[in-house]
């Protein structure tokens, strides 16, 4: 009986485990620590709300950025694997981070970005158009941003 109970305890412990091990390795987005985490690109403290971006790695790896356009110069020499998440900041939702590659932008010298690029980034159409007539600026979508700096998808 003890046998049986110590091989119950250990398959009890393995199940725990195994599982713990499954639910650790999600890939997933990290939180940025507004006032606390370094960019990683020009290792500034992220501050900004609307402007701070986020890469994540097929592996897990988070790259925090303060500003679009840290992450779209790390992007430039990226040298690590996969990226699984673009992420950026809706402008119009401060802290809410949202998927790049959908998001629309606008390069306006009204609406100053931390490193000087004037980007911003806009989840609802609509609003960049509203907030366009009333700064000025010029549209982007990822594609086009991408080209703008250079990249490859």
């Amino acid at each position: 009986m003890t046998k049986l109970r110590n091989l119950m305890r250990q398959a009890g412990l393995l199940w725990c485990s195994l599982t713990f091990i499954l639910i650790s390795c999600e890939v997933s987005p990290q939180e940025i620590h507004y006032g606390a985490d370094a960019c990683h690109y020009c290792k500034m403290t992220i501050v900004d709300t609307r402007h701070a971006a986020q890469l994540v790695t097929e592996k897990g790896k988070a790259f925090k950025y303060d500003a679009i356009e840290c992450m779209l110069n790390h992007k430039a020499n990226w040298d690590q694997t996969a990226i699984k998440f673009h992420l950026v900041a809706d402008y119009n939702n401060p802290k809410i981070l949202i998927d790049a590659t959908k998001a629309h932008y606008l390069v306006s010298e009204s609406i100053p970005s931390p490193m000087g690029a004037f980007l911003s980034a806009f989840e609802d159409e609509q609003k960049i158009v509203k907030i366009r007539t009333e700064k000025g600026g010029e549209t982007y979508s990822w594609e086009s941003l991408l080209k703008k700096f250079d990249l490859k998808k």
